[in-house]
């Protein structure tokens, strides 16, 4: 497993749409900084330091920047393997399918880790730039923790996502158009059940976030449905990732060749 890990880590080198991705998440502080700016100032906050922008950077990555940029990239990385016509090698030697996609995951779960890092080194030199008050290491580590973790527990809920959208060839885009619409309905799921439980609220719950400050909750989320949510995500991964299987073109691909060898023979 640890070689399927570092090999797909390699290839990242080569993925071009994770420019996407690092560019997005370092217009996100600057986006959220400068909503500020452009309000109306009777309703613009007065108090707007980095404690609020590091909380508006949790809002924006969950809901928008970070599920775009995971299933874009992780949807990529299992896609290639059919679009570059891979995958019938990868079969070929003793490692099963299952094992390959779990070993893609891995990957994504780790870049959603990097991703969290990278939002917090954008989020400290945007609001520097700004000459924003508040910053300290307390902040940095309390903030900037929280930030890193949503952006963990978001890789978590988009892992369904890139996996069945990265088996439809082509697909990767699409799903990462749909996973943006799931994110953005946090906005709607204002109390009861689906404030706590649905999976992007569920990530903001169990990272610590105040989800009434930002999307008008009119009650207390609950821990308790927090991690039932994230766990019915954890299942529906499972659940996809022991169905899959690999496509007929990709076993078939090599006999396909060997035919026609055998016709310029003749």
């Amino acid at each position: 497993m640890w070689n399927i890990i570092k090999g797909e880590w390699q290839k990242l080198r080569r993925c071009q749409i994770l420019l996407v991705g690092i560019v997005a998440l370092a217009l996100c502080p600057v986006v959220q900084y400068g909503s500020q700016l452009i309000v109306n100032p009777e309703i613009r906050d007065p108090n707007y330091d980095f404690v609020h922008l590091f909380s508006s950077v949790v809002w924006g990555n969950t809901q928008v920047f970070l599920p775009i940029s995971l299933v874009m990239t992780g949807g990529w990385m299992i896609d290639r393997e059919h679009t570059s016509d891979t995958m019938k090698n990868l079969l070929a030697v003793p490692v099963s399918y299952h094992r390959l996609l779990g070993g893609k995951l891995a990957v994504a779960a780790a870049l959603s880790l990097v991703f969290g890092v990278y939002s917090v080194i954008a989020t400290v030199v945007t609001g520097s730039l700004a000459g924003l008050d508040g910053f300290s290491m307390i902040v940095l580590a309390r903030q900037g923790g929280q930030v890193i973790l949503a952006a963990f527990y978001t890789g978590l809920v988009c892992m369904p996502l890139i996996l069945i959208f990265g088996q439809i060839r082509g697909a990767y885009l699409g799903g990462s158009l749909l996973t943006f619409f799931l994110g953005y309905c946090i906005l709607f799921f204002k109390g009861g059940f689906l404030l706590s439980a649905y999976p992007f609220s569920a990530a903001l719950v169990l990272s610590g976030f105040d989800m009434q400050e930002y999307n008008g909750a009119i009650e207390s989320p609950s821990i308790p449905l927090a991690l039932l949510g994230m766990l019915s995500v954890l299942l529906l991964t499972a659940g996809v990732l022991f169905f899959s299987r690999p496509g007929s073109k990709a076993g078939s691909s090599g006999k396909k060749k060997k035919k026609k060898g055998r016709g310029q023979r003749r």
